[in-house]
């Protein structure tokens, strides 16, 4: 064979080579994405507004009724000892001047009386953040379960929590405004895997049983 065309044919069969070589690589490429887009599919997210679930449930109604009553009552005591200042004022102003061992006595009980009702404040301010508290933490644990059982039947792979009403607010710093943009992790979703109104209903429906 002529040297001319022996190189030819060498030449077309390391083009024929390199051409199926980068085929074969676009093929795996395109093969690789289909992968990823098939398994970026698979994975079913939901998300879940817990401000709309929290103000949905009979049951946080309900116990913030009841805390409401038991503030009520623990405030009647503050109340009392307000009575009783305001009648050891009204003793003072009935009191001579020139009585003062019996004004003595009077302010002696009202700076006893005033300690009293201070104690009591703080203490019924700390009650009821406590209190509000431990509400708070047992239905945030209830969500949880309930979230956690109407994936597994609906089939939801994954539930995220939806911020997408945290809004950027206009006269802030660069820094406030990239800590907001960074809080956001729900930037769009449809009405169709949001889940909130499921996790209410299942709550409402066995709150009480």
């Amino acid at each position: 064979m002529p040297l001319n065309r022996s190189l030819i044919v060498v030449a077309l069969c390391l083009g024929v080579g390199i051409g199926g070589a980068l085929l074969g690589e676009r093929r795996a490429s395109a093969a690789a994405e289909a992968e990823a887009v098939l398994k970026a599919s698979a994975t079913a997210v939901a998300i879940v507004d817990l401000e709309r679930v929290m103000e949905g449930l009979t049951e946080k109604k309900k116990r913030e009724d009841d805390m409401r009553a038991l503030i009520a009552q623990r405030q009647a005591t503050l109340d009392d000892l307000k009575k009783q200042l305001d009648g050891l004022a009204k003793q003072i102003e009935l009191t001579p001047k020139t009585d003062r061992a019996k004004l003595r006595e009077i302010k002696q009980r009202q700076i006893e009386i005033a300690a009293q009702a201070e104690a009591r404040k703080q203490a019924l301010q700390t009650l009821i953040s406590l209190e509000t508290g431990e509400i708070l933490r047992e239905i945030y644990l209830k969500i949880n379960n309930a979230i956690t059982r109407v994936a597994a039947k609906d089939g939801w792979d994954l539930v995220l929590l939806d911020n997408r009403s945290i809004n950027i607010p206009e006269a802030l710093t660069d820094r406030e405004i990239n800590f907001i943009i960074q809080s956001r992790t729900v930037l769009h979703a449809t009405n169709s895997v949001d889940i909130s109104d499921d996790i209410i209903t299942l709550m409402n429906a066995e709150f009480g049983k």
